[in-house]
């Protein structure tokens, strides 16, 4: 009952909001300049013809209002997903890591200038993360559908395939801009009936979550063949970002092994560490000082060994962290964080959310954003292990979970095709 009375304050909130915008003036102006007009602006940056980009960052006011929504998206979600007993779990997270990248390559399309408006400002965030999930929401409920239906499984097959091969065709004959032949297309989805054919049989017609997973999968292909159409302009950074946050979520699995086994770090060592990785990175660009950053290495190299030979008493609450999906969890925020500093300061690109550009203007560098990353996802992790988790809120924990993954890896994955194609 808590539920639908909720659910009928939400609907009447909104109802309200729509009424004020259409007929009070001052509000319409409001929202205009605030929310419609930022939205519009970043949807013509990529465009040839000239547009007024001035309200393309974002603000308190449209900041503010996309976290109220995006909590309440976050209800209506967990509850439209219980309403179809869907069991969120750490399987159902992985095997929506594809749509979470699809997020990111699509973006990047919309900044090429693959679609038109309105269709293309859906594709902007925060929009898409709609978009997005609307996608979700029809495999799951597709894959249920299959699922329970008595049909012959070739039948289902058949008629998947050719809806899959169907409906690009009309997309392919209707949508603007160099979009790839659907044969291209129909070569794959074939290729790909055939695959699961031999190696799953008709499993995925019988589980809606691996469904998903292989659906979400080839929409990523998708995408990305028709991103691929550009010329790369920086292709290293797929591998420098990749690499990066790979060693930053590396070092946590394996300090949280050492902690929990052996001890925590020695602090002093530890913060002797920290000042000679600073200074080393102070004096790196600096004329003749070959013989500076050799002193620094090796003094950071000696720092970071004795933090772990003369370790302290063992944590054992740090072997939360070896769990692979909070694992996972930090590689999509340092995926995100890597791209916003390597984008900053190495390609001169510009943060347009309000927090994160204050953190950056007030060091000076992106780079800023990797420890703050690991502030924030840590944070979380250790308020959801030290709370009590009963079993009805074990999957609104782990959908919280998959929400903050697409925050993390989904702008990550855009901002790493917008530099790499130049977009």
């Amino acid at each position: 009952m808590e539920k639908y009375q909720r659910n009928q304050y939400a609907l009447g909130i909104f109802i309200a909001v729509i009424l004020a915008i259409t007929f009070v003036p001052q509000v319409n102006s409001f929202w205009e300049e605030h929310f419609v007009n930022p939205i519009q602006s970043d949807a013509c940056e990529a465009d040839d013809f000239d547009c007024d980009k001035t309200g393309a960052k974002y603000n308190i006011y449209n900041t503010i209002t996309y976290g109220l929504c995006f909590f309440l998206f976050f209800t209506i979600i967990n509850e439209l997903l219980e309403y179809g007993k869907i069991v969120i779990d750490d399987k159902f997270i992985f095997n929506s890591i594809p749509l979470l990248i699809l997020g990111g390559v699509v973006r990047v399309l919309e900044d090429a200038d693959s679609f038109e408006p309105p269709v293309q400002y859906i594709m902007i965030s925060p929009l898409i993360y709609g978009t997005i999930t609307g996608i979700a929401l029809f495999f799951i409920a597709l894959g249920v559908w299959l699922s329970k239906c008595d049909l012959p499984s070739k039948t289902k097959a058949v008629g998947l395939i050719s809806f899959a091969i169907g409906s690009y065709g009309l997309w392919w004959y209707f949508a603007p801009g160099e979009w790839i032949h659907p044969a291209s297309w129909s070569l794959i989805v074939l290729s790909a009936a055939a695959l699961i054919a031999e190696f799953l049989r008709s499993k995925p017609l019988k589980d809606p979550i691996m469904f998903f997973g292989i659906a979400s999968t080839l929409l990523v292909i998708l995408a990305y063949l028709n991103l691929s159409q550009n010329n790369l302009v920086n292709p290293e950074m797929i591998w420098d970002t990749i690499f990066l946050a790979g060693i930053l979520t590396s070092l946590i699995w394996l300090l949280s092994w050492f902690i929990s086994n052996h001890g925590i770090p020695n602090i002093m060592f530890v913060m002797l560490f920290i000042l000679f990785s600073f200074n080393l990175y102070l004096v790196k660009e600096a004329q003749n000082s070959s013989t500076i950053i050799m002193l620094m290495s090796v003094g950071a190299i000696i720092s970071l060994m004795g933090s772990f030979t003369f370790h302290h008493t063992k944590w054992m609450p740090a072997a939360h962290m070896l769990n692979p999906l909070y694992l996972t969890l930090y590689f999509g925020h340092f995926i995100d964080g890597s791209a916003t500093y390597l984008g900053i300061d190495k390609y001169g690109y510009v943060e347009k959310h309000v927090l994160p550009t204050w953190f950056i203007d007030t060091f000076g560098t992106a780079i800023v954003m990797l420890p703050l990353k690991f502030l924030v996802v840590t944070g979380v992790i250790i308020a959801l292990e030290n709370e009590e988790q009963e079993e009805d809120q074990k999957q609104m924990i782990s959908l919280l979970i998959l929400f903050l993954l697409a925050l993390g890896l989904g702008p990550g994955t855009r901002d790493i095709l917008r530099i790499m194609f130049g977009t």
